[in-house]
């Protein structure tokens, strides 16, 4: 990873156990990386039915959806640990980090079709049929086969590709959230 030009791009700031990073529903003007700590992902946490769709740990990215589709937030991020660092990347520094660091490119890319594909197994326990059609599409299949190499040629061809790949996963990513919601709530 580019770690001088994530430093350029952003700045470090601490949270204790339990304080929200970023929460569900607000407008999101920056993305995160976790530098120490883990971070609980929440869902529906402004009801009285949170629900949790697990943990991140250092290394990983969030906060980047918002960002990706000038939407608001799509979960709450609250610290899980006792001393989380982040680094936070503004709205403005993103555009410039994804064009220029195409390593963190692809593990923003990487990281997003995870969660993804993790959303999807959750998904499958009870709507098989649903995951099946999803896989199909052709844009999915494109990142499942996508290696860094392959990741690095597209990059340099067509960067505006690549930004339609993280978006693509972006907005997939928050239509699985509101199924997997839905399904809990049946």
């Amino acid at each position: 990873m580019d770690v001088d030009l994530l430093k350029e791009c952003g700045k470090t700031v601490s949270f204790s156990r339990g304080q929200s990073i970023c929460r569900e529903g607000e407008t999101g003007h920056s993305m995160f990386i976790l530098l120490t700590g883990s971070v609980e992902i929440m869902i529906n946490s402004f009801s009285d039915n949170p629900n949790s769709l697990g943990f991140m740990e250092e290394g990983s990215f969030f906060g980047e959806m918002s960002l990706l589709e000038s939407k608001p937030r799509s979960a709450t991020i609250v610290a899980a640990s006792d001393n989380v660092v982040v680094l936070e990347v503004s709205e403005t520094d993103f555009a410039m980090l994804l064009l220029n660091a195409t390593s963190i490119t692809y593990r923003l890319l990487l990281s997003l079709n995870n969660r993804l594909n993790q959303m999807l197994d959750r998904i499958e326990v009870s709507d098989k049929r649903f995951v099946y059609q999803y896989k199909r599409n052709p844009i999915y299949q494109t990142v499942q086969k996508m290696d860094v190499r392959s990741f690095d040629v597209i990059a340099k061809k067509d960067p505006d590709y690549v930004w339609t790949l993280l978006k693509y996963l972006s907005s997939s990513l928050e239509k699985l959230n509101h199924e997997y919601i839905s399904q809990l709530q049946k």
